[in-house]
């Protein structure tokens, strides 16, 4: 179950409400693309519709209208966690043509898209031939809602999106939207830290990011790239930034584990950047037992941690031009943000930025 900020008194059928509507297509539809942009006015399925309360919890899992709840959800809940951390209610940047956000939670292509006005979910497809939608994918819809949230901060470049790093700071961004969206979810951070043992470096649910069928995932928030090692394709190019917030979340969420006795001070002497098996297993001796004993601790290292630095990141990304922004400069507000909250986290932040040659 997913809660929102939108009373159930102003909720309708869908679902919608004052941010968003979701439109499902009766027959095949193809994705947006300009000029062909919303509202989509051809028939559709039944919307989902609430219960006697409101609430739209009680739709059976295997039906249309339970996609379009899912993603009327999900994307609500994202736009929650972020507005919480601006302060302010977030304005569209399609505002002056459409008051709302369409969602079309199902399109058969495998894909997913946020564009002007609409957010499009495909699918992705087994080899066997079963079809698992992006409607229920969190992690996709959140970084498509990611990329909303950006264009509405910080706009677009006047010479187009691929000026500069534009496309993939918006990325990298994205990407770090839907994991910090991720931890929002008790369950979810409960699941993730009994599964690593409070060792966030093991290959777990945190830093897959969009993970599909199996054990793909589209790419790897913890990794050890720098800006010298990738192509200049967008989605590898975001990965060195990508990895420097990753390693600033896990860095900050150590010092919390040592500053509050959960775990033993030489954690923090290990490079989490170039870690081997060996260094791997003394993190997990520094950090399995205690966890085992007060797990609910070790989650509270973690959320805090969470919001240091997604706070850090929406104070940041509200104070960036479009047509000046470069790994760079984003790197430079992103350390003097973080150093306004903890000298220490402004610090942590540079630290990685600079590993990964984005100084």
């Amino acid at each position: 179950t997913i809660w929102i900020s939108t009373p159930p008194s102003q909720l309708g059928p869908g679902p919608e409400d004052h941010r968003i509507y979701v439109r499902d297509p009766l027959l095949d539809k193809e994705p947006y693309e300009y000029p062909y942009l919303p509202p989509f006015v051809g028939e559709v399925f039944p919307p989902a519709e609430p219960a006697y309360d409101g609430h739209f919890d009680q739709i059976s899992l295997n039906s249309r209208q339970f996609l379009a709840a899912h993603a009327f959800g999900a994307v609500s809940r994202v736009l929650d966690i972020w507005e919480s951390y601006l302060g302010r209610p977030i304005t569209w940047y399609f505002a002056e043509t459409y008051e709302r956000l369409e969602i079309i939670p199902w399109v058969d292509w495998n894909n997913a898209q946020s564009g002007y006005g609409y957010l499009e979910l495909g699918v992705d497809r087994a080899p066997d031939g079963r079809t698992y939608p992006y409607a229920l994918n969190f992690d996709t819809i959140a970084h498509e809602v990611g990329h909303a949230i950006l264009f509405s901060l910080f706009g677009v470049p006047a010479n187009g999106l691929k000026t500069g790093d534009f496309a993939s700071f918006h990325e990298a961004s994205a990407d770090i939207t839907s994991l910090l969206s991720f931890l929002h979810f008790d369950s979810g951070l409960d699941r993730l830290l009994r599964h690593c043992n409070g060792n966030l470096l093991i290959l777990n649910e945190l830093n897959r990011i969009a993970e599909l069928i199996g054990d793909r995932q589209i790419r790897l928030a913890s990794n050890s790239r720098r800006m010298s090692e990738v192509s200049d394709e967008i989605h590898d190019r975001s990965r060195p930034f990508t990895g420097a917030v990753f390693d600033t979340i896990v860095d900050t969420y150590h010092a919390n584990l040592v500053s509050d006795g959960l775990a033993d001070e030489r954690l923090l002497d290990i490079d989490i950047r170039d870690v081997d098996e060996a260094a791997m297993h003394r993190i997990s001796d520094f950090t399995a037992l205690a966890f085992r004993a007060k797990p609910f601790l070790f989650k509270s290292a973690l959320t805090r941690a969470r919001d240091d630095v997604a706070l850090t990141l929406a104070r940041t990304w509200s104070s960036l031009e479009a047509d000046d922004l470069t790994f760079e400069n984003a790197a430079m507000a992103v350390a003097e943000a973080g150093s306004r909250i903890a000298p220490a986290l402004g610090a942590k932040f540079e630290e990685n930025f600079r590993w990964r040659e984005i100084s």
